[in-house]
């Protein structure tokens, strides 16, 4: 009897561990940067598009822009002493899995974000250099990304958002991807 106790309790321990995940930091879609005058803006305005073309070993990196929407409460108005907010999102990284649909899965694979602070009540891009690490260079055919952002609130909590899933499909004729890609 003594010896499931300890199971569960070991399980219960392992649950703790984990990130946050809060449903307050959505994903809410992927958009391709455009080229205005030699720079790639991403707006997160933009429609989001069905899939995106690429081809993984002539590509800059596949950045696509990652909309996050931060639906936290600021609470700066309930601290008037400290008048503070701890509920900005800083994004860190990107944990997803990336799978050749009919073909093999690559789980886990980690890719370091760029992008500004989320403020709580707004909506920003996260970029996301989808095809720079060497794992997903060699990708062909139809891809399907399963992803979620993770980062730290002001608070110092680790947290995550939502997650989300992308379809790339690979091309190998020049000049069949956009030139943020």
């Amino acid at each position: 009897m003594k010896r499931r106790w300890l199971i569960l309790l070991a399980a219960l321990a392992a649950a703790s561990c984990k990130l946050n995940r809060n449903s307050s930091l959505e994903v809410t879609k992927v958009v391709i940067g455009k080229l205005d005058n030699g720079v790639c803006t991403y707006d997160p305005s933009s429609d989001e598009f069905d899939f995106a073309q690429i081809n993984p070993a002539a590509n800059t990196g596949g950045t696509m822009g990652v909309v996050v929407k931060n639906q936290l409460t600021d609470p700066a108005s309930l601290n008037s002493t400290l008048r503070t907010t701890s509920a900005t999102f800083h994004p860190h990284q990107m944990v997803g899995d990336y799978e050749i649909v009919g073909g093999a899965i690559t789980r886990g694979v980690i890719i370091p974000v760029s992008g500004a602070q989320i403020d709580p009540g707004s909506s920003g891009p996260v970029l996301i250099p989808f095809f720079s690490p060497a794992a997903t260079t060699t990708m062909s055919g139809t891809i399907r990304v399963t992803f979620h952002i993770e980062g730290k609130l002001d608070d110092g909590s680790v947290v995550q958002t939502s997650e989300h899933e992308y379809i790339f499909v690979t091309c190998a004729a020049a000049g069949c991807n956009s030139p943020c890609l």
